[in-house]
This record gives structure tokens, C-alpha cells and sequence, in this order.
């Protein structure tokens, strides 16, 4: 991309539409925006040009040669892009004017640097105008004239928006749609990433919204983003409403407690032996003729009385197998294997997908699968997963007694 199209983009969509008809507008937009990257002055010299209106090397420099710049007819000369370079800002008032402009020209000026195959989403646009400004600052410096992609493009920002795309199993957590449709070389084209308390509230919505969930310190840090397709970030964007912030600060913090339980579980450690007693159940055919259970607890239809697939599929592993595993327990006891510390351990992992508000359903699932996984064993065990499960169902590690006091 050339200056004169980067300036171009900003002049069409920021400018004053009352000065856009002629190029007499385009010096003073200019000098407006070499402005914004200035820093203030921090040294007696600059003071000195402050005072004599000299900071902006432009401020002085005849219209048409200003224009000139503005076109790509002449390039900014060397000497001034090293003099702004050595007294450029953190670019806070550049990425402020950016954000907070109309919601219309924030979302042509992301879609024409994304025509450019810059990686931008509208929560960063700012960030990466600012970027692109100072990259042509360096590339004038250099007597080059050309900014690419590539030339402003971060691993971070990658990393981060591949998490958080991740974070939503590449879904819109509005709307379900498919962030991703035509491989990860279109995956800008599919998505956009929104702050979930929005920057552009007044003062009467954002407390508003502050009564479901205060503002974040730092509005840029990934717990207030989350990616959402285009259709709805562009309305979010342009309409939030309490009902979304809800539902994406709900979904937000299911994402925190999820990465939180897959933590804790991972630090959950299984008993080695327990593999032996799952590979062992696919040759071990259910003993359904004598079904009495030898046992001193509550029965599954106390623990399950509302699901009646799940009642009658755990009533069916309990019948035929719990007496069976319960001796294979028994005879591994010893100096390398205790049953107490593995129904602990059971017992720990249920209480932390408990805390994640599934049903009944999930959770059996999911500890079905956390043991496979953390037994390394592949998917045709999973049924046998669940046989265990549904042991430890009847051995009160799983699921309490409802309506109990």
C-alpha cells in the first residue's frame, strides 16, 4: 500500500465533509494528523518550536506541497520523517481519533485495509493505523515508499486472536454461525473482534451496562474481547444492547471457568492401574442374570430422577458390571494402587464440571471422556469410560441424592 492510498482511505472516511470537495482541505488533515502522533514536548527545543508553532515540521510548508504528499506525486522527505520519528507519540490521540469515530467509517476503513490483506479487526484498528503511520515513517526515512502486510503484522496479535477464536470453538457466541468458512486463509474475512463492554457508550448507557458488569480496567485486555461474525459485530458495534452484553459476559466467563477446569483437571492424576480395569471391560460381558448389586448407598434413581435415558443407562452398567469392577479394585489394592485416592480424585474431577453448570448428561459425559483421555486411550473405549463412570455413580462419587438435606 502507497501513502497516498493510506491517506486517501483516512481523508475519505475522517475528513470534514465540508472541505472534501476541493484539496484545500487535504494540507490541513494532513498537519492535523502529524499532530496526533507528536508527543508533547519534552525537551527545551521542543518547547521552544512549540511556542513557535514549528513542532509539526508541516505547519509551515506551502499547501501544494502538501498535497503533493497526500497524492503520491512527491514523497515526505527523509530529514522529515526522521524528525518526527525521534519525537513520535505512543500514538494514543492517533488510535483515539481512529476508535472513536462513526461506527460507518470505522467499518470502511477496516474493510479497505483488509481489501490491502492487513490482518485487522474493528477492536484494533486503531492500534494498526497507528502502526501503518509509523511503518511509512520509517519507510520515508529509508527512501522507501511502500507499506506491506506483513511490515506491521504482529505474532502476538495472531496468537491472540487464534485464542480467542479458539476460545468460541470458531462459532459467533450470538448467533452460531461459522467463523471460519474457507480455510485459515480467509478467516479475516469471516470474523470480527469486539470489546464486550463497548467503547462507545455515553455516560447513561455505560451504567447502564455497569449494573450487569463494571468496565474492565483495561478495555483492550482479552477478557473484554471476544470475536463474533460479521453481521453481528457490526450491529453489536453500532447497537449494543443490554441483552447482548449479557449474553456475551455470560459466555465470556463460561470460556474463564472452562480453561479454569481444564487446569484443575489437569493437575488431577489417575491411578496407572485404572487402564488395565477399562481395557479389561470390553472382554467382560455384563452379568444382566444376577443383578443384585452388592451395595450400601443410595440408588441411581435417587441420584437421576429426571433424565430417563441416562437412569436407564447407568441402571444398566451398574447391574452388569459393578460387582465385577469392584473386585478387580479390590484385588489390585496394595503398594501401587489405592481405590480411596482414585474415587478422591473422581470425585475432585465431578465437582469441577459440577461448577460448570452442566446437566446431569454433561457431566457424565465429560467425566467419560476425561478418563479416557487422561488414560490415553483411544475413542473405542469410550463406552467403557462410561462404565466406570457409572460405577462410581453407585459408589457416591458421582452425583448426590436429590432434594437431599
Amino acid at each position: 500500500m502507497e501513502f497516498s492510498d493510506f491517506f486517501d482511505m483516512l481523508w475519505t472516511y475522517l475528513g470534514d465533509p465540508d472541505e472534501s470537495k476541493d484539496n484545500k482541505g487535504r494540507p490541513k488533515f494532513f498537519c492535523y494528523l502529524i499532530d496526533l502522533i507528536i508527543r508533547t514536548p519534552q525537551t527545551d527545543v521542543e518547547d521552544k518550536k512549540a511556542q513557535d508553532g514549528d513542532l509539526n515540521p508541516f505547519s509551515g510548508r506551502v499547501a501544494d506541497t502538501i498535497n503533493k504528499y497526500c497524492i503520491g506525486s512527491r514523497p515526505i522527505p527523509k530529514k522529515d520523517a526522521k524528525e518526527l520519528l525521534s519525537r513520535i507519540s505512543n500514538g494514543k490521540k492517533f488510535i483515539d481519533e481512529i476508535n472513536f469515530s462513526a461506527p460507518g467509517a470505522r467499518e470502511s476503513i477496516r474493510n479497505k485495509l483488509r481489501d490491502e490483506q492487513f490482518e485487522v479487526t474493528t477492536s484494533s484498528l486503531g492500534e494498526v493505523c497507528f502502526k501503518i503511520m509509523k511503518t511509512f515513517l520509517n519507510k520515508f526515512k529509508n527512501g522507501e515508499t511502500s507499506v506491506k502486510p506483513d511490515d506491521v503484522k504482529t505474532n502476538q496479535n495472531s496468537i491472540d486472536n487464534l485464542r480467542l477464536l479458539h476460545d468460541v470453538d470458531l462459532e459467533c457466541p450470538l448467533c452460531g454461525e461459522n467463523l471460519i468458512k474457507d480455510g485459515i486463509s480467509n478467516t479475516i474475512a469471516g470474523y470480527d473482534i469486539v470489546h464486550i463492554f463497548p467503547d462507545t457508550l455515553n455516560e447513561k448507557e455505560k451504567a447502564e451496562f455497569s449494573k450487569i458488569k463494571r468496565a474492565p480496567e483495561n478495555s483492550d485486555s482479552l477478557e473484554n474481547k471476544i470475536p463474533l461474525c460479521l453481521n453481528c459485530a457490526n450491529f453489536y458495534l453500532n447497537n449494543p444492547n443490554l441483552n447482548d452484553y449479557q449474553r456475551l459476559i455470560q459466555k465470556k466467563q463460561h470460556i474463564i471457568n472452562k480453561k479454569q477446569i481444564a487446569q484443575d483437571l489437569n493437575q488431577l492424576t489417575l491411578e496407572e492401574k485404572l487402564t488395565k480395569v477399562i481395557q479389561g471391560l470390553k472382554k467382560v460381558k455384563p452379568n444382566l442374570s444376577n443383578s443384585v448389586v452388592d451395595y450400601d448407598a443410595h440408588t441411581v434413581e435417587e441420584k437421576i430422577s429426571h433424565d430417563y435415558a441416562l437412569q436407564g443407562a447407568v441402571s444398566y452398567y451398574v447391574s452388569g458390571y459393578y460387582n465385577k469392577i469392584k473386585d478387580q479394585f479390590s484385588d489390585l489394592e496394595g503398594s501401587d494402587f489405592s481405590f480411596d485416592e482414585l474415587a478422591t480424585t473422581i470425585k475432585l474431577a465431578y465437582f469441577k464440571f459440577k461448577r460448570e453448570k452442566l446437566d446431569q448428561e454433561g457431566i457424565f459425559n465429560h467425566l467419560a471422556n476425561w478418563i479416557r483421555e487422561k488414560e490415553q486411550l483411544s475413542e473405542d473405549y469410550l463406552e467403557a469410560s462410561r462404565i466406570i463412570v457409572a460405577f462410581f455413580v453407585q459408589n457416591c462419587e458421582v452425583f448426590e441424592v436429590e432434594n437431599a438435606q
